[in-house]
């Protein structure tokens, strides 16, 4: 009984091993959903600056900031062109336009800008 329960054991984490491996290839699928027009959109004073690098390799965020297609670059570049206080608040922090990788929407209603 104890070998079919280490068997057990073993066989369960390696399937959840490789489903974090499969998860992790289809990251640029979690691009945050309408996030272009949040972007165009965001007109709060919350606004976090993150660079990529701090993020773990493992990170989720970091993912699908890292496996984004250049389409969905340039249209939150678009968005964030578009937002003229935005842009504004970005330049003011010293931030470049073209190292803006990704953004997502806080809970709190802030913005957080992901840069490379």
């Amino acid at each position: 009984m104890n070998r079919l329960a280490t068997f057990s054991m073993i066989a369960s984490l390696s399937a959840l091993s490789f489903a974090g491996i499969v998860h992790g290839q289809g990251a640029e699928m979690n691009w945050p959903k309408e996030i272009e027009q949040t972007v165009r959109s965001h007109s709060g004073d919350k606004i976090n600056v993150v660079d990529v690098s701090t993020l773990s390799e493992q990170d989720q965020t970091r993912m699908w900031v890292d496996n984004a297609t250049p389409e969905q670059r340039a249209a939150l570049l678009e968005a964030v062109e578009a937002n003229k206080p935005l842009a504004e608040k970005l330049k003011a922090q010293n931030v470049e336009m073209n190292n803006i990788g990704g953004a997502e929407q806080a809970a709190d209603g802030g913005l957080t800008i992901y840069v490379r």
